[in-house]
């Protein structure tokens, strides 16, 4: 529960500080007293967001620090461990501090710096807060289907619903994703397999340009290289050429040295001589006659143009023709392994599409047998606030299966005859503003029954009940803080006189400086602000016996409850 709430600098507020306790509290005070500031303090320690305009006129920066002793539940204890922050001897101390200029605001949680949203996730454990526009928002259906669902306690049912039908979304993504590849790929497939075989067929060997260029500059030269290779194997190989002539000399030296040993190294050089001219002589008329049979011109232009033209289309050099067909052969192999793997992520989507439409089938099973239970614990709670005719119905609506959700397969709406004879309709066309206060807080009380001890506050949503409903929503709230703590900010004194304890909220002025004040009413105080509940600021003896009235009303209501 809330055990304390310190504020300082908060509009009209310079400092106040409060100490709660358990059960129900009421809070009242004249219009225009500070009570929505109250309220606008304690939103600031819960995480609400910041406005420097809360800040005291003339003061640089506000505070507010609330303090909780919590239930200590599962969720708690892992968000706590999940932010690296620890209990304080069994208590939570929220604290933001506000600054008109610079910084944004700061938050701290027993001690430990933490962001804003660390106090609004741990809010969410710690209170409950139920103003005018959360009667608004029983309006919508999808809060009155929220609402149902936790009255049934179908959160492990919806997680699996929520969690299915994420991964469903998830694999049907994947799957229409590799769909529109594999589309890509098999119109491009036709072309791809062109380009290979195109390759294939023209089945480049490496070095092939280069011995093509060389062959083509032959080619072009012919004539020339003809006359220069047949004259020089003339003027080697002719009876009167040099090569005949070496030979000659290479027999005189070679006899000669047959008498004189020192001329034999002379007549083996001449010899060495005359075999590489004859080799040379033999390679000459071999290129020579080569030369008949190099081949057509055009034929290698033709070649060199094929084998250039393929390099431009696929935008690569000649040589890495062959890195070329090997990506081809990859591509187009690669069109078969993605019609696999399409198929495979098509069967995951259809199996995570059937658990999810498993999951929803349980879901609505449970709210099918469940509707009946929860509708008898309405009628109940709402014939204890004085709408004893109330007749309330859960609708499931089936919805078709492209419209299935995180939510489940059905809309789940509350319907409401307020009186007899009259057809069950949408709670936004019958409920009027008082009875919207009733059904809610019917829903609380039952929704809190089987939930941990928490603070719940109540801000000013009894507006527009008469005085016997009011009554009825005062003892409901005494019944609810049985349990838990309970705050509720009222104008009727018959909600107040349920109350175990009584705050009155004040605005006082002393030198031109208006502060507001809270404190805690003794037993006479306290008839004395029911009076001026029930009468205005005029307080009579009628008013202030009527006030007693009520008091004693409540308590032996309450030991005939007992």
């Amino acid at each position: 529960m809330l055990t304390h709430l310190a504020i300082t600098n908060i509009a009209l507020i310079a400092s106040l500080q409060v100490e709660f306790r358990a059960g129900f509290t009421a809070l009242t005070g004249e219009t225009g007293a500070g009570k929505s500031l109250l309220m606008d303090a304690l939103g600031l320690a819960l995480g609400a967001r910041a406005d420097a305009g809360l800040i005291r006129h003339g003061e640089a920066q506000a505070d507010v620090t609330a303090t909780f002793t919590p239930s200590v539940t599962p969720a708690l204890t892992n968000l706590l461990e999940e932010q690296g922050l620890q209990m304080d001897e069994g208590q939570l101390i929220l604290r933001r501090q506000l600054r008109r200029e610079g910084a944004a605001s700061k938050a701290w949680v027993n001690g430990t710096p933490v962001p804003a949203t660390t106090l609004a996730q741990l809010a969410a454990m710690l209170v409950d807060v139920q103003a005018q526009h959360g009667q608004q928002a029983l309006l919508n259906p999808a809060t009155q289907r929220d609402v149902l669902d936790a009255l049934a306690g179908h959160q492990p049912l919806l997680q699996t619903v929520a969690q299915t039908h994420a991964a469903w979304r998830q694999a049907q993504g994947h799957a229409q994703t590799l769909a529109a590849q594999l589309a890509q790929a098999q119109e491009e497939s036709e072309r791809l397999t062109q380009w290979r075989a195109e390759l294939e067929e023209l089945d480049y060997q490496p070095g092939e340009e280069e011995t093509l260029a060389s062959q083509r500059t032959r080619l072009a030269n012919l004539t020339q290289l003809q006359t220069s290779l047949a004259g020089a194997d003339d003027a080697l190989s002719s009876p009167s050429a040099a090569l005949s002539l070496l030979r000659s000399a290479a027999r005189c030296l070679s006899s000669a040295a047959g008498f004189d040993a020192s001329l034999q190294p002379l007549a083996t050089r001449l010899e060495g001589q005359v075999t590489e001219l004859s080799d040379a002589a033999h390679d000459i008329a071999r290129a020579l006659s080569g030369l008949e049979t190099e081949g057509n011109i055009e034929q290698v232009d033709d070649r060199l143009h094929a084998l250039r033209a393929a390099a431009r289309r696929h935008q690569c050099e000649v040589s890495q023709l062959p890195e070329t067909l090997q990506k081809l052969t990859a591509q187009t192999t690669g069109v078969a392994q993605l019609e696999a793997q399409a198929q495979d992520a098509e069967t995951a989507a259809t199996n995570a599409r059937s658990r999810f439409h498993q999951a929803c089938a349980a879901l609505t099973q449970a709210r099918t047998k469940t509707a009946p239970t929860l509708t008898s614990l309405l009628e109940q709670a709402l014939r204890n606030l004085m709408l004893p005719h109330a007749a309330l119905t859960i609708a499931l609506t089936p919805l078709p299966p492209q419209q299935w959700s995180s939510h489940g397969a059905e809309n789940v709406e509350l319907l409401l005859a307020a009186n007899p004879g009259n057809p069950a309709q949408p709670i936004t066309k019958v409920a009027s503003g008082g009875e919207l206060s009733r059904l809610m807080l019917a829903l609380k009380s039952v929704l809190y029954q089987g939930l941990p001890p928490q603070t719940v506050v109540f801000d000013e949503i009894d507006t527009g009940l008469s005085g016997a409903s009011a009554s009825a929503v005062g003892r409901s709230m005494a019944q609810l803080g049985a349990s838990h703590q309970v705050l509720a900010i009222t104008h009727h004194p018959q909600v107040a006189a349920c109350a175990t304890h009584h705050f009155a909220i004040t605005k006082k002025q002393a030198e031109a400086t208006t502060t507001t004040h809270l404190e805690e009413l003794s037993p006479i105080a306290r008839v004395e602000e029911l009076a001026r509940l029930l009468s205005g600021n005029r307080v009579t003896p009628q008013a202030r016996a009527a006030a007693q009235a009520l008091l004693e009303e409540h308590v032996t209501t309450q030991k005939e409850a007992a």
